[in-house]
């Protein structure tokens, strides 16, 4: 029984570090892309609403760490604004190799009418290189 214990305990001590530095950060939007459907009010919130795409097969998406996005709307007097906000609050972000995941985010209130918008957006995310769960 001994034994069994220090074994396990000597491969739980090789494992763990592997498990918790085989993340990695990147803003790389080659591995993971926004693309933006919906820009509306609700309730005097801004909200957004699209989908991430991971392009890879050989990686796993784990978590959204940062999203600024960048609105160029014309509101309904004909006059252009910008919009520049990050959201209150980020979902959970898991997203498998070569899968898709829609999205929606609430940048607070907002007191100005949207009629024709555009986005453009920086955002960081983690992801798991070889893993495809």
């Amino acid at each position: 029984m001994k034994r069994i214990v220090s074994l396990a305990f000597l491969v739980l001590i090789m494992v763990i570090p592997n498990l918790m530095y085989a993340s990695e950060i990147s803003n790389d939007k080659m591995i993971l892309e926004w693309n933006t459907s919906k820009v509306w009010i609700s309730r005097e919130n801004l909200c957004v609403n699209g989908t991430m795409t991971n392009k890879r097969d050989d990686l796993t998406i784990t978590k959204l760490n940062d999203f600024e996005i960048r609105i160029s709307f014309t509101d309904e007097d004909g006059q252009k604004r910008i919009f520049t906000g990050r959201p209150l609050k980020l979902p959970i972000c898991k997203i498998a190799a070569n899968a898709s995941r829609k999205l929606s985010f609430n940048f607070g209130k907002y007191d100005h009418s949207i009629k024709d918008w555009v986005t453009s957006q920086e955002y960081t995310f983690t992801y798991i290189n070889g893993a495809r769960f």
